[in-house]
């Protein structure tokens, strides 16, 4: 067998990961894009309205503002300072989220798969799927039907188990590199 025709196999593979890693990035970056312009467009259009815009009646936007599955709401003020605040923090976290993806992909588009930075990537994406899965099940606890749900925590935990595998793997690989 011929090492070269193995590495051709390998490259190929890894040009692959390199392409999809790169593709993936970019579909972050658009949603990134359009998230922010959605936001943007729906405060120009709250502060027309607080600034006196007309608003005609069954053709005004209506808003529904969820939190949780069992916390909806139509008006702003009437949402809790408790709820504000844990869907900001949710907001934060996703968007660390998005952060630690794109540079978990920009790893791997260079080449990087089983390194040290790519399994502190999976750990803290692992972190933020736990964190919020938290946030939810709080969110959950405080709404009047108080039903609590734990997908997204175990998937966390789960997601942390297999980054803590991946990391033992690569400490067992860089061990076997340095015996003789």
């Amino acid at each position: 067998m011929n090492a070269n025709e193995n590495s051709s196999k390998a490259n190929a593979r890894l040009n692959r990961i390199k392409i999809v890693s790169r593709i993936f990035r970019v579909l972050i970056g658009i949603c990134v894009v359009i998230f922010a312009l959605t936001a943007i467009v729906a405060l120009l259009q709250s502060i027309i309205v607080l600034l006196g815009g007309k608003v005609v009646p069954g053709q005004s936007m209506t808003v529904h503002l969820t939190f949780s599955p069992s916390q909806t709401y139509v008006v702003p003020s009437a949402i809790p300072l408790s709820v504000q605040f844990l869907g900001a923090t949710h907001l934060c976290l996703l968007a660390f989220g998005v952060i630690v993806l794109n540079r978990l992909f920009k790893l791997y588009e260079h080449g990087s798969f089983f390194a040290v930075g790519n399994v502190r990537s999976i750990k803290i994406l692992g972190l933020v799927v736990a964190g919020n899965g938290l946030i939810q099940t709080v969110l959950e606890f405080i709404a009047p039907q108080r039903s609590i749900y734990f997908n997204q925590l175990v998937l966390g935990l789960l997601i942390m188990l297999i980054a803590w595998i991946i990391d033992e793997g690569r400490k067992i690989q860089e061990e076997q590199e340095l015996t003789v």
